[in-house]
């Protein structure tokens, strides 16, 4: 198949939408389809991919490459290159990785309005759930750079992964630490941020000790740092569409303990611990109980690992494939 994609954000920017689009587009390449990928982001590093990238290309250049397509897949809607899906419904595909009932505005109302007119995939079922569109969920998947090292003990406690924001809820996590049982718990906040100063003043204000800031850490430095917890707390306040990091840290062997807002537990499943958002002592007790059990969850990870299987790339991007030509076969 002949595929267009459009990701206004795109590698060599970093994060989970940008990431989850190139890997889409190298596995979509891997099984011999043409794919085009049109993104806003430019570069001075040269593009040696799979597939072939136009960086700030105008609208028109799309339009052409789309009518010769077989398949037209946007990240998100854009009101930069929603008429060129209305122009092309049959082909027209919107991976949804967020709601657009964060903003309240006219443009979020308008992006939602036009999900009534594209073949929507949405990350998850909390997503698909705020659209006024139908379509089908397909999760996100995970890099499978991310596995459990047997050589690195797991002897540290607890960890936060994730940009000090917010949003990221590492505030309530450090909220929560006074309440735990064992009091000479460890906790390292893996990530960098604009909170960072903000968290330190709480570290202060709560007398917290075996607080760690281990920084920004990528690539088989975060496995490996991952591989050394038993507990990573995703505490996130605003509702996370999926929570590919979830994942990464069950693939590392960690047991997630989750704030049970947005699309969270639907990555979590039947393997995590979920807690009230926004509430320290339930997070504390959450994380009590994942301390305690967690030898039993490492010992018993057949479960885990066939969920985890699941959610590999090679999977995901053939579950698009088919759905891409379900749909197509239908509209001739």
């Amino acid at each position: 198949m002949k595929i267009v994609m459009v990701s206004l954000t795109f590698l060599p920017k970093v994060g989970g939408l940008e990431n989850v689009m190139a890997g889409l587009a190298e596995e979509w390449s891997n099984k011999k389809n043409l794919v085009t990928v049109f993104t806003d982001i430019a570069t001075t590093i040269n593009d040696n991919y799979l597939y072939k990238i136009n960086r700030q290309q105008s609208i028109f250049s799309l339009f052409k490459a789309v009518a010769k397509a077989d398949v037209y897949v946007e990240a998100n809607i854009s009101l930069k290159t929603f008429w060129v899906g209305l122009l092309n419904r049959k082909k027209w595909f919107v991976i949804h990785h967020l709601h657009y009932q964060h903003a309240k505005d006219w443009k979020a109302k308008l992006k939602n309005y036009l999900t009534k007119f594209s073949n929507n995939i949405s990350v998850s079922h909390y997503v698909a759930n705020t659209l006024l569109g139908k379509g089908i969920v397909i999760n996100n998947f995970f890099q499978p750079i991310f596995q459990r090292i047997p050589s690195i003990a797991k002897t540290n406690d607890i960890a936060f992964l994730g940009r000090l924001v917010s949003d990221k809820g590492a505030v309530i996590l450090l909220q929560a630490m006074p309440y735990l049982n064992n009091k000479n718990s460890s906790l390292a906040i893996i990530g960098d941020g604009p909170e960072r100063n903000n968290l330190m003043l709480q570290i202060e204000q709560y007398k917290l000790k075996n607080i760690y800031f281990i920084g920004v850490k990528k690539g088989q430095d975060l496995v490996e740092e991952l591989n050394k917890y038993k507990v990573l707390v995703v505490p996130s306040t605003w509702p996370e569409p999926f929570g590919i990091v979830a994942l990464e840290a069950m693939a590392c062997g960690c047991l997630v303990v989750a704030s049970n807002n947005g699309g969270l537990p639907e990555a979590v499943d039947k393997f995590g611990i979920l807690y009230n958002n926004n509430d320290p002592q339930k997070l504390a007790l959450a994380i009590d109980n994942a301390l305690i059990s967690f030898e039993d969850y490492e010992q018993d990870q057949v479960a885990v690992n066939a969920y985890l299987s699941s959610k590999k790339v090679t999977i995901i991007a053939q579950q698009y494939l088919n759905h891409f030509k379900n749909i197509i076969a239908k509209s001739n």
